[in-house]
């Protein structure tokens, strides 16, 4: 009888399904939770190479603006703005975690630098790897995945392109860049001031009368750096960018006239930034007179005209076959010559010379170009400016300090040609 039973639960195949569904269930489910962790890496490794590809762009483009940056410092900056920006998008990390996290992403990643020069061109290349481990679910964890590995590449090149030019700074030096800015100067940022109050005392011939004196004292006032102090600045800025794209000074030009209601001697354009760099530190530190910014741009454009082939025979000796022509054209006021108010005369003179300039082509029909910067001026020179310039990209309107410094390095590496791109 027993023998019977046993017999029949061998052919028994009714719980076949059951059994094996109990033996499948945890495999199903580590394989459903590998789809979700894999769905989650895609998303985690874009995310990743997003901030990767910002990483590169930053060292190539610091690269390109030092152009003396050893592989160590690029290094070292690619890891901190990789690692800070990847920490920065996880805002729930402790403490320990984020010291941990950050560990791991130091081993894990590298940079490498390369840079090549070609006769007065430089370029920059940034190779960047890294390894982030995403912790998988419980689900994956079932079929011994605990950890999932997402690798990220990114490359990013900048240069400078070597491009030859002939510029040319007209400068405002009239009374009104002797005012003050609303940057305060960082090294001294207060000084004392002489100010008069009026005190009470009883009068000596009756004293019962309050009789009122001016009573003379210094007190802390904020310092203030001053629009001129602001402009060898920026300029400094401008030099130094002109500088690191022509280390070799076989490229790039520069001369300067500065104006108040007069037109003061000029710097003749020569090769490289040194004597024009030495002319605008020349510039009065209490700066007076008027606005007549008419001749210093008439010797603007009498320096760049086609017609006038100083320029392109200086070229031609340097086998630049061609260059660009630029006016950078600066005032924080309006054309008032010496009458202290605004001259519609001035105004109409000033503009019909930059219409001329901007008219005059070259052997390949290429216009002198006009860069203007309204440096915190009223209303009638932005309006000046703003026609006179060759465009709404090559129209500068900075209020403060820092804006004038961007816009003169700005320009600088406009003029200059210099550039940095992904490359991967």
């Amino acid at each position: 009888m027993q023998s019977i039973q046993f017999k029949r639960l061998l052919k028994d195949r009714s719980g076949n399904f059951g059994i094996i569904t109990a033996v499948m269930l945890p495999v199903m489910l580590g394989l459903a939770g590998i789809a979700v962790d894999v769905s989650h890496a895609l998303d985690q490794k874009s995310r990743i190479q997003a901030l990767a590809d910002a990483a590169t762009l930053a060292v190539a483009s610091a690269m390109a603006d030092k152009g003396n940056m050893s592989e160590q410092e690029a290094a070292a900056l690619g890891l901190k703005t990789f690692i800070s920006q990847t920490l920065a998008s996880d805002g729930s990390l402790t403490p320990e975690q984020r010291a941990e996290e950050e560990k791991k992403l130091r081993d894990a990643t590298t940079f490498q630098t390369t840079s090549t020069s070609s006769n007065n061109s430089d370029s920059y290349d940034v190779l960047m790897k890294s390894t982030y481990e995403i912790p998988m679910n419980g689900m994956s964890a079932v079929v011994g995945f605990k950890t999932l590995k997402v690798t990220v590449e990114s490359r990013a090149s900048s240069g400078r392109e070597g491009n030859a030019l002939s510029m040319y700074l007209v400068l405002d030096e009239s009374g009104s860049m002797a005012w003050d800015t609303t940057t305060i100067d960082p090294v001294a940022p207060s000084k004392k001031v002489k100010k008069q109050r009026k005190e009470k005392y009883p009068c000596p011939d009756n004293e019962a009368i309050m009789c009122e004196r001016l009573v003379e004292e210094y007190v802390d006032a904020p310092n203030y750096i001053v629009k001129m102090a602001s402009l060898k600045t920026a300029a400094g800025v401008m030099f130094d960018e002109l500088k690191k794209a022509d280390p070799n000074a076989g490229l790039i030009r520069v001369g300067a006239s500065s104006y108040d209601d007069k037109t003061k001697s000029e710097q003749k354009i020569e090769w490289g930034t040194s004597d024009v760099s030495k002319y605008v530190t020349k510039l009065p530190a209490k700066p007076d007179g008027g606005t007549d910014a008419s001749g210093a741009l008439t010797n603007a454009y009498a320096a760049l005209k086609a017609e006038n082939t100083r320029e392109k025979n200086a070229h031609d000796a340097k086998k630049n076959k061609s260059f660009e022509r630029f006016i950078v054209f600066m005032t924080d006021g309006e054309m008032t010559g010496n009458g202290g108010i605004w001259s519609k005369k001035i105004h109409d003179q000033v503009m019909g010379i930059c219409e001329q300039a901007k008219n005059d082509k070259d052997a390949g029909g290429n216009p002198i170009k006009i860069y203007t910067i309204a440096f915190m001026a009223p209303a009638k020179g932005k309006e000046l400016l703003e026609a006179c310039s060759s465009g709404k990209e090559f129209y500068y309107e900075p209020n403060n300090m820092t804006q004038l410094v961007q816009t003169f390095g700005e320009i600088a590496r406009k003029a200059a040609k210099t550039g940095t791109r992904l490359t991967n």
